[in-house]
Parts: C-alpha cells; sequence; structure tokens
C-alpha cells in the first residue's frame, strides 16, 4: 500500500475548525489549501461588451457563489430588477442558500435547488421548456452541459460576469511532491496545466469534483484516481474521506492505537 504523507487542495485555506482538518489528524496525513485561480468580476463596461440584457431572461442558472455575487452586483450597477415570474435554477442547496440572500421571499419559491450537478437540471428544464434560460458564470464553459441542452432543444444563453486570472502555488509548496492532488473545478485543473505544463503525475492520486472536471482532467493528460458526486460522496471532502478509507484500509480502532 503507497504511503500517502501529504495531500494539496486547490481551495482557499481552510478555518482550524473545518472538516478537513479533522480528516487529516484522523489519517495522520498532511493537508495544504491554496487557491489557483482568482475571480476577478467584470467591470459594466466590459459586461455589456457581452450585448446581453438579463431582463431577456426569464430563468437563471448559477453553479457558483462567485456568480451570484457578480451578477447581482452588475444588476444594481445598472440599477435592473428582475421580473417576478423569474424562476432560478442551483446546483446545489447551498448555492441556493447563497442566492436567497440577494432575492425576496416570493422568489426564493421559484427557485429550484435538488440537482448535485448542472446536467441533472436538465429533466427540470425540460419541464418548462418555453423559459430562456441564462447560465451565469464566468472561465470554462461547462461543455457536457450544453451538449445536453443543444441535444434537448432547450434555449440557453451564457452571461459571464467574471474571468479568472491564475495564481502559482506559495514557494514552499512548489517544491513538494504531493501524493493526492484535489481538484474542485474545471478552471482548476486548467490553472494547474497551465501554472505547470511540464507536471508529471507519476503514482500521484487524483481526486475531482464534478464529470466536466474530470473529462479536462483527462484532456490534460491526468489520470483520474476517483471522483464525485456519485452515489452518496456529494463533495469533494467525502470523495477524500472515501479515498483515504479505502486507500488505509484501517478501522477506527487500529487508526489511533
Amino acid at each position: 500500500m503507497k504511503r500517502i504523507r501529504n495531500i494539496f487542495i486547490a481551495l482557499p485555506p481552510q478555518p482550524p475548525d473545518s472538516p478537513y482538518y479533522d480528516l487529516g489528524r484522523f489519517w495522520k496525513v498532511e493537508l495544504f489549501f491554496a487557491n489557483l485561480i482568482e475571480i476577478q468580476g467584470f467591470s459594466l463596461p466590459e459586461f455589456r461588451e457581452q450585448g446581453i440584457s438579463p431582463l431577456d431572461y426569464n430563468a437563471y442558472i448559477f453553479s457558483g457563489k462567485q456568480a451570484i455575487d457578480h451578477f447581482f452586483r452588475l444588476m444594481q450597477e445598472m440599477r435592473l430588477d428582475l421580473p417576478a415570474d423569474s424562476r432560478f435554477l442551483c446546483v446545489g442547496e447551498a448555492v441556493a442558500e447563497h442566492l436567497f440572500q440577494y432575492i425576496p421571499g416570493a422568489l426564493r419559491r421559484r427557485t429550484y435547488s435538488q440537482a448535485r450537478t448542472l446536467e441533472e437540471l436538465i429533466p427540470y428544464m425540460r419541464k418548462h421548456m418555453g423559459s430562456r434560460y441564462l447560465y451565469v458564470g464566468g472561465g470554462v464553459a461547462p461543455l457536457q452541459f450544453f451538449t445536453e441542452v443543444e441535444a434537448s432543444r432547450l434555449s440557453v444563453a451564457v452571461l459571464r460576469v467574471y474571468q479568472v486570472r491564475y495564481v502559482p502555488l506559495p514557494e514552499t509548496m512548489r517544491r513538494k511532491r504531493f501524493s493526492v492532488l484535489c481538484f474542485p473545478s474545471v478552471s482548476s485543473v486548467i490553472a494547474w496545466k497551465k501554472l505547470y505544463p511540464t507536471y508529471q503525475q507519476g503514482d500521484t492520486a487524483v481526486l475531482v469534483l464534478g464529470r466536466d472536471t474530470a473529462r479536462q482532467a483527462e484532456s490534460e493528460g491526468l489520470q483520474v484516481t476517483d471522483y464525485a458526486p456519485r452515489g452518496e460522496i456529494s463533495s469533494l471532502l467525502g470523495l477524500l474521506s472515501h479515498f483515504l478509507r479505502k486507500t488505509l484500509g484501517r478501522s477506527d480502532a487500529l487508526r489511533r492505537d
């Protein structure tokens, strides 16, 4: 069995009470966190260059909190209010709860948040074929989602509200050979390969969140060890926990001795 000594997770540094650190202490592995991307919100002129008016749509798709923040910031700058018949589609409850900070109670009742992936939104969207959907995001477009959208003859436009800048690892991390790499998004995979184009995976395990992320990793020449969501594993934390339990293969009692 390979010894897992350290794990890199492409997320911002976590607070001391994060369950990630509980996991690290339990399995006696060292965790390293760092952002590989930096989000830069569009200015109003940059936004308008796209030639898209949010009010031409009545259903808005969000897969992340950053998209929500920058979308409503720009709406406020333009002094626009969304129509009362608007629908909102969110990937996961956490994204929906973040959205609720920006919309009144009446619109909250028109929010769908049962899907764990963008692709899982498709059946709901088919029930509302007459809706004019606007996917709000930035960075890399989710290709598999739009392939399925086209196959389902759904009307979906793309609105970018931010752009992504790649951020190198801190110098202290660049010299490490990680046992496991964890990527939470397509953008994080692209950032890794852009920043470190000569990286050789070797026997390093690669864990990813999202099917698009898995596809991107494989297209970049990485071998994906495991991915989520699938089955009961819905998060990157859950995936890492499952991987460590499966790989290290020790019971709680043995691990604590």
